[in-house]
């Protein structure tokens, strides 16, 4: 006999339908065929309904940071620039909570909120100093987001070729043609782009041949344990070369060892992050970073990054 789940938060009905879809993900193989599974599915919708709002209220009321962490070039080891990273009160890792929001479509504001955070930070140093911010591809595609976005951004020139966005859970650019237009209207506008997470799920070389981006940042599960003669460093040099070609920048994330390094630059990766260069740390630095040459790039590319 059917039973009905009522709801005790009250969720609109959109956000009703996305804790649903996003309680099954996790519900459908930790169920213990002895419990109540309506009680025990009830109880977990509402846990995630409340967390949305929560989630809603921190961001609408700034209540989140950004630490800064390190991106050098590994030709000088010399810092290049900044990538702004959210963290959460009590929480060590931002992970569940950004997939939370991703998966319930409350990422929009919230990379909107950050966005703020970043250029506010961003506006007082010295031109030298330059910031990457992460936007995710669910936010990127919504009607309206580069708007918004290019409106707190403003008409400041102090910006322009200091801030870049790296556009991470990229699956969710589902019309590339609609994504690569809208990259292309940032990248006319002053600003440089990065396709994160290189290599992982969606982000495969099949966007290198859709979206014109200047900078790949190759994931971590390729870097992390590249040594010499392992198939991740064969597929890294491939990747590096093909970038190189490109006119399109490479950075390597999650590097931790020197070993690392050096195979990266051996293989002509131009930049690197990870804690062998630095923590994220609260305040963004005022050290100067230096100014790579420049290089020639493809049509409609920005200058003056990286």
């Amino acid at each position: 006999m059917a039973r009905k789940l009522e709801l005790d938060a009250d969720p609109t009905p959109g956000q009703a339908i996305r804790a649903v879809r996003f309680v099954l993900d996790r519900f459908i193989s930790a169920t213990d065929g002895d419990a109540d599974v309506a009680a025990a599915f009830k109880a977990d919708i509402a846990e995630t309904v409340g967390r949305a709002r929560a989630f809603n209220t921190m961001v609408a009321r700034g209540q989140f940071r950004l630490v800064f962490q390190p991106v050098v070039a590994l030709h000088n080891r010399m810092v290049s620039h900044y990538e702004a990273l959210a963290r959460f009160p009590g929480e060590e890792s931002p992970f569940e909570t950004i997939r939370m929001a991703e998966e319930l479509d409350l990422i929009t504001d919230f990379d909107l909120a950050v966005i703020t955070k970043a250029v506010e930070a961003l506006k007082p140093r010295g031109r030298e100093i330059k910031l990457a911010v992460n936007i995710s591809g669910r936010s990127f595609l919504q009607p309206r987001f580069l708007d918004r976005l290019l409106a707190i951004i403003g008409e400041d020139p102090r910006l322009r070729g200091r801030l870049s966005f790296e556009i991470t859970e990229s699956a969710a650019l589902s019309d590339l043609s609609l994504a690569d237009e809208r990259l292309q209207r940032l990248r006319r506008a002053g600003f440089a782009v990065c396709l994160d997470d290189f290599g992982s799920g969606a982000a495969s070389f099949a966007y290198l041949r859709r979206l014109t981006v200047d900078v790949v940042k190759i994931d971590g599960q390729y870097v992390r344990e590249i040594v010499g003669g392992s198939r991740d460093l064969a597929l890294v040099r491939h990747l590096s070369a093909l970038c190189r070609e490109l006119k399109v920048k490479t950075i390597a994330e999650m590097v931790e060892t020197e070993g690392v390094a050096t195979s990266l630059a051996a293989v002509g990766v131009d930049y690197a992050q990870g804690y062998l260069f630095g923590r994220p740390v609260e305040t963004l630095p005022g050290l100067s970073a230096p100014l790579a040459a420049p290089v020639a790039r493809r049509m409609g590319a920005v200058e003056g990054w990286g």
